[in-house]
Protein backbone atom coordinates (compact mmCIF):
# COMPACT_ATOMS: atom_id res chain seq x y z
CA UNK A 1 0.00 0.00 0.00
CA UNK A 2 1.27 3.47 -0.78
CA UNK A 3 2.07 5.98 1.92
CA UNK A 4 0.37 9.01 -0.24
CA UNK A 5 1.07 11.59 2.39
CA UNK A 6 5.10 10.54 1.99
CA UNK A 7 4.32 10.32 -1.71
CA UNK A 8 2.89 13.89 -1.39
CA UNK A 9 6.13 14.90 0.06
CA UNK A 10 8.71 13.48 -2.03
CA UNK A 11 6.76 15.71 -5.28
CA UNK A 12 6.70 18.61 -3.41
CA UNK A 13 10.42 18.51 -2.94
CA UNK A 14 11.00 17.61 -6.37
CA UNK A 15 9.14 20.68 -7.47
CA UNK A 16 10.28 22.95 -4.65
CA UNK A 17 13.90 21.72 -6.44
CA UNK A 18 12.64 23.05 -9.62
CA UNK A 19 11.60 26.06 -8.27
CA UNK A 20 14.42 27.17 -6.53
CA UNK A 21 16.40 26.74 -10.27
CA UNK A 22 14.01 29.23 -12.19
CA UNK A 23 15.62 32.42 -12.82
CA UNK A 24 14.69 35.45 -10.23
CA UNK A 25 12.98 37.13 -13.30
CA UNK A 26 10.34 34.31 -13.07
CA UNK A 27 9.16 35.62 -9.71
CA UNK A 28 6.38 37.79 -10.26
CA UNK A 29 4.96 35.68 -13.04
CA UNK A 30 1.49 34.94 -12.84
CA UNK A 31 2.16 30.91 -13.40
CA UNK A 32 4.13 31.00 -10.09
CA UNK A 33 1.15 32.70 -8.22
CA UNK A 34 -0.92 29.35 -9.88
CA UNK A 35 1.82 26.93 -9.02
CA UNK A 36 2.08 27.98 -4.60
CA UNK A 37 -1.49 28.04 -5.45
CA UNK A 38 -2.18 24.28 -6.50
CA UNK A 39 0.62 23.48 -4.38
CA UNK A 40 -1.56 24.47 -1.21
CA UNK A 41 -4.08 22.78 -2.07
CA UNK A 42 -2.12 19.52 -3.24
CA UNK A 43 -2.80 20.07 -6.63
CA UNK A 44 0.63 18.55 -7.41
CA UNK A 45 -0.08 17.60 -11.56
CA UNK A 46 -1.40 21.18 -11.78
CA UNK A 47 1.28 23.01 -9.87
CA UNK A 48 3.58 20.60 -11.94
CA UNK A 49 1.98 22.27 -15.29
CA UNK A 50 2.54 25.90 -13.70
CA UNK A 51 5.95 24.97 -13.31
CA UNK A 52 6.49 24.32 -17.48
CA UNK A 53 4.74 27.20 -18.24
CA UNK A 54 6.94 29.70 -15.84
CA UNK A 55 9.72 28.33 -17.55
CA UNK A 56 8.49 28.87 -21.29
CA UNK A 57 10.25 31.08 -23.07
CA UNK A 58 13.14 31.22 -20.57
CA UNK A 59 16.37 30.34 -20.25
CA UNK A 60 16.64 26.94 -17.50
CA UNK A 61 18.80 24.41 -16.52
CA UNK A 62 19.24 20.75 -17.25
CA UNK A 63 18.66 20.14 -13.76
CA UNK A 64 15.51 22.19 -13.85
CA UNK A 65 14.06 19.42 -16.28
CA UNK A 66 15.44 16.88 -13.96
CA UNK A 67 13.40 18.17 -11.34
CA UNK A 68 10.83 18.17 -13.03
CA UNK A 69 10.93 14.61 -14.79
CA UNK A 70 11.60 13.24 -11.20
CA UNK A 71 7.98 14.92 -9.85
CA UNK A 72 6.51 13.49 -12.69
CA UNK A 73 7.54 9.66 -12.47
CA UNK A 74 6.44 10.14 -8.82
CA UNK A 75 3.31 10.91 -10.14
CA UNK A 76 3.37 8.94 -13.16
CA UNK A 77 2.86 11.24 -16.03
CA UNK A 78 4.86 9.33 -18.14
CA UNK A 79 4.30 11.77 -21.23
CA UNK A 80 5.38 14.91 -19.09
CA UNK A 81 8.14 12.72 -17.82
CA UNK A 82 9.67 11.59 -21.40
CA UNK A 83 9.09 15.61 -22.83
CA UNK A 84 11.03 16.58 -19.17
CA UNK A 85 14.06 14.46 -19.70
CA UNK A 86 14.34 15.09 -23.81
CA UNK A 87 14.62 19.04 -22.47
CA UNK A 88 17.35 17.94 -19.88
CA UNK A 89 18.96 15.91 -22.51
CA UNK A 90 19.29 18.57 -24.60
CA UNK A 91 20.73 21.02 -22.62
CA UNK A 92 23.45 18.38 -21.75
CA UNK A 93 25.04 18.61 -25.14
Amino acid sequence: MTDLPKLWALIKADLLRARNLLPNSCDDSSSLRRYSEFLEHNELELACDALEESAKDRTVSSNFWLAMRDAAEKMQLEENAARYRSRAEKLAF
